[in-house]
């Protein structure tokens, strides 16, 4: 984007809906950017989603495509979470396949990486993107674009063929292909309810439950009129000030949910659920909420 002086237009996710996408604020948001002489060529969608770790309703999605054809916008679909998904409420729907099944005519791009979700072999630094309804020359003059930019390694490319070409039952490797496969699947979703579990014990914090991803985005409620003013002083953000409290309490490094983007009055960090659960969560995080 910054390539070619783009515009970013920043849209909110509803926390009150487990942090789906409201069609009614995207649109607003497109309106307020037109409105400021910016004119909007694509909607980018994390789905599961990053920082919050949503997943996105069929109905929703099918929303964005009509969205997308009326307003006439690319669809970039970033899904490397797809194999992350910790409900059956929300279970993963890719774009790709919803815009076949609607016979829509937008352009989509779908973005997988071996860097993320399931796979999450961040030191190998692969991934691909799949155009979908483009015009061959102008998908040509992508592909040269990525082309004189990109140098994957070896193996990372090994690795993203793996990825898109599992081991089947009847390999050699299928049964410990799908072992560890399973073990990782099981360890994070476990963590995940932990961390929920403990975000729901703690005073002056909320947070919705975890559908997919590695990530929860709770919200920080009620703080301290002295944590306030200590942050004031210090000139840093309330959400800044209270992540670099907690590194400093308990060693915990997370990320402030201002470097995300978040409603006005709102506050936020982003965490992951990779630790063991062998690490005390409830207690650690417990005595950084009485010090605080």
């Amino acid at each position: 984007m910054s390539l070619l002086r783009g515009a970013p237009i920043p849209y909110y996710l509803s926390e009150e809906t487990n942090w789906s996408l409201n069609l009614a604020d995207l649109k607003s948001a497109l309106e307020k950017a037109r409105s400021e002489g910016v004119n909007p060529r694509a909607l980018a969608v994390i789905n599961p989603g990053n920082p919050t770790g949503g997943c996105l309703e069929e109905s929703i999605m099918e929303q964005v495509i009509h969205l997308c054809e009326t307003e006439n916008l690319v669809l970039m679909a970033d899904e490397v979470y797809q194999t992350n998904i910790y409900t059956s409420d929300r279970p993963f729907h890719s774009f790709k396949k919803l815009v076949a099944n609607l016979n829509s005519p937008i352009e989509l791009v779908s973005f997988h990486s071996v860097s993320k979700g399931m796979i999450g072999e961040c030191g190998h630094r692969g991934g691909y993107f799949e155009l979908h309804n483009f015009d061959p020359q102008v998908q040509a003059q992508i592909y040269k674009l990525a082309s004189i930019n990109l140098c994957p390694p070896i193996m990372g490319q090994i690795v993203v063929d793996l990825m898109v070409k599992p081991p089947q039952p009847h390999h050699a490797s299928y049964q410990s292909f799908q072992k560890e496969f399973n073990s990782i699947y099981e360890g994070l979703r476990s963590r995940a309810l932990s961390l929920k579990d403990a975000f729901s014990k703690m005073q002056g914090v909320e947070c919705q439950s975890p559908e997919g991803a590695m990530y929860l985005f709770p919200r920080l409620v009620d703080l301290p009129e002295k944590a306030l003013k200590a942050a004031e002083k210090e000139g840093k953000k309330i959400d800044e000030y209270y992540c670099m409290r907690m590194l400093e309490a308990v060693g915990v490094c997370v990320i402030p949910g201002s470097g995300f983007g978040q409603k006005d009055g709102t506050w936020h960090y982003r965490t992951t659920f990779l630790a063991s659960l062998d690490y005390n969560v409830a207690d650690r995080y417990g005595s950084l909420q009485n010090g605080v």
